[in-house]
């Protein structure tokens, strides 16, 4: 099957819908350090950045146009398949988490009735379908998302700031107990909630067209930036037109805030409409972690009809969603205690870096030998 390529700007818009669709549930990540999270919001947008710095070394030390190939040249074939089949039972357990995340989205502001089951399998359906399409579909529709998404947002800002009176007060106390305490969120927020998952964007990396390979890292980092610093300003606005407190009950911050736009029987729930805008850029993320998983299984298994594996992934997530996480705080307690600070921090930060760490080493070696065949002959 020909290969598909996109455009690193497609890739741009990929990585900022993927970024964007974690706002639907930073609210809860962010409550306990209420007026003053916008500090570790921001150092760990330039920790996101920083961290997938690293994970381009995967393919820069090893010259590798795929990451199945990449992997295979730093750890050898049978060590690269452990890796892939650990990364597969991960990508596919992102893939749970931002299904339940969005069903629960469904639940609360749009189909408060639905069977929590067929808002699963339509979604799935949909994922399915898009990556079924290829790549290149899937940048195009991220494109499209990317426009509606920012316009939108200038919009529904413009709306905000004429109708509500700010409240820069609202920031103090700053910095109370210095700014030690939020060096931990902030390294937390930058591979998990809101700024971090970045590593399953290198599995689409490889398909960005060679010519615009030299320069994709650089636009990447500008998709982190730009989904960055939305999201900070999402966070002031909620601090300086909205009490401080409220951080503790969000679910969605940003749906929170477009509530403050009311005018009389005019112009009422615009959150409503960011509701569904979000649902279009967790799409995205469910699609490139879909793509991510199947190619874990590619670097393991050759399967002829591989379109199937798409359907067979999507099988596994569903049936797990049937049975796990019916009550979401719990689900959400889970994540905070357990999945974040083991399974996040192993699979974002100590395994990526364990790789590039190696790939360091292996890069040395094979100079070092060439020098010494260079020397002998």
């Amino acid at each position: 099957m020909k290969k598909e390529y996109i455009t690193r700007r497609q890739f741009f818009t990929i990585i900022y819908a993927y970024v964007a669709s974690n706002e639907m549930v930073r609210g809860i990540y962010i409550s306990t350090y209420k007026n003053n999270v916008w500090l570790p919001a921001f150092l760990a947008m330039l920790i996101a950045i920083l961290l997938f710095f690293i994970y381009s070394f995967i393919f820069k030390n090893t010259n590798s146009t795929d990451f199945k190939t990449a992997i295979e040249n730093i750890l050898g074939k049978v060590l690269a398949k452990v890796v892939f089949i650990i990364y597969f039972c991960y990508f596919t357990f992102l893939m749970i988490l931002k299904l339940r995340d969005m069903a629960e989205l469904i639940h609360i502001y749009l189909l408060q009735d639905s069977p929590m089951w067929v808002i699963f399998f339509y979604f799935l359906i949909v994922a399915v379908y898009c990556v079924s399409k290829g790549i290149e579909n899937i940048a195009r529709y991220a494109g499209i998302v990317f426009f509606i998404s920012l316009s939108t947002f200038v919009f529904f800002y413009i709306l905000l700031i004429i109708i509500n009176k700010p409240c820069f007060e609202n920031f103090l106390p700053f910095l109370p107990n210095g700014i030690k305490p939020l060096i931990k969120p902030a390294l937390t927020m930058s591979y998990s909630i809101p700024m971090g998952e970045l590593f399953a964007l290198l599995i689409i990396f490889e398909n960005i067209k060679p010519e615009h390979k030299k320069k994709a890292f650089k636009t990447s980092y500008s998709g982190i930036l730009i989904a960055g610093l939305i999201m900070i300003l999402i966070t002031v606005s909620n601090i300086i037109f909205l009490e401080p407190e409220t951080t503790k009950f969000l679910y969605t911050p940003i749906i929170r805030l477009w509530r403050r736009i009311d005018v009389e029987n005019f112009l009422q729930r615009l959150d409503l409409i960011f509701a569904n805008i979000l649902l279009l850029n967790v799409m995205v993320k469910i699609s490139v972690t879909l793509i991510a998983a199947k190619k874990m299984v590619d670097g393991v298994i050759k399967i002829k009809k591989d379109k199937i594996i798409y359907v067979v992934i999507a099988g596994i997530v569903f049936g797990v969603l049937l049975f796990i996480a019916h009550d979401y705080p719990h689900f959400i307690d889970f994540r905070v205690r357990i999945v974040v600070p083991y399974i996040k921090s192993t699979f974002e930060v100590f395994l990526p870096i364990l790789i590039v760490l190696i790939s360091f080493f292996r890069k040395n070696k094979i100079k070092s030998v060439q020098k010494q065949l260079d020397y002998n002959i």
